[in-house]
């Protein structure tokens, strides 16, 4: 399990700076094309607006909960013995995987209204309409990796395992920078 967790972060992390990095290339290459030689590249917005962004955006999503880098709320569980903390964590696991496959559901129904119609970006015919089967597909990722957490909570009866190690998380409040 830690494994594929390893795996899938590190595909990740090189799929999302590659997406940058194209990113990059092609507007500095649309700028010197339409500065130097008065011939920018065609749909340079559209395909950053519709295509770059949001892959850049979605795959951050479970790389951000696989490196535990979301933003959470601890009132109910900092206080609580380690038990119950897993309890609460385990529920908050089973309704964020709940939410998540919810939202794949509107994302694959909204994905195919787009493919059945040939959805293009605006008023250039630039194709958008694969772009948007990427909503599902991290959405229901998301919701295994929320399952997953739950599998090692309920495993490990630690409230707040590190999905890549396997060990507790380690939290310093201390030398944190927001």
């Amino acid at each position: 399990m830690f494994t594929f967790n390893r795996v899938l972060d590190r595909w990740l992390t090189v799929t999302t700076a590659a997406a940058v990095i194209v990113m990059m290339l092609h507007i500095v290459t649309h700028a010197l094309a339409r500065s130097l030689f008065d011939a920018p590249i065609s749909g340079t917005n559209e395909i950053v607006e519709y295509w770059y962004l949001p892959i850049v955006a979605l795959l951050g999503i479970p790389a951000a909960q696989l490196q535990k880098e979301h933003i959470t709320v601890t009132m109910a569980i900092e206080r609580a013995r380690p038990a119950t903390a897993a309890v609460f964590t385990i529920f908050a696991c089973i309704l964020g995987a709940l939410v998540c496959l919810a939202f794949a559901w509107f994302g694959l129904t909204r994905a195919l209204e787009y493919m059945a119609i040939g959805q293009t970006a605006d008023v250039s015919d630039v194709i958008t309409w694969p772009v948007y089967f990427l909503v599902p597909i991290v959405f229901v990722l998301l919701a295994v990796l929320y399952i997953l957490d739950a599998v090692v909570i309920a495993l490990t009866r630690q409230p707040d395992p590190d999905m890549v190690t396997g060990a507790p998380a380690e939290h310093d409040l201390e030398t944190r920078t927001y």
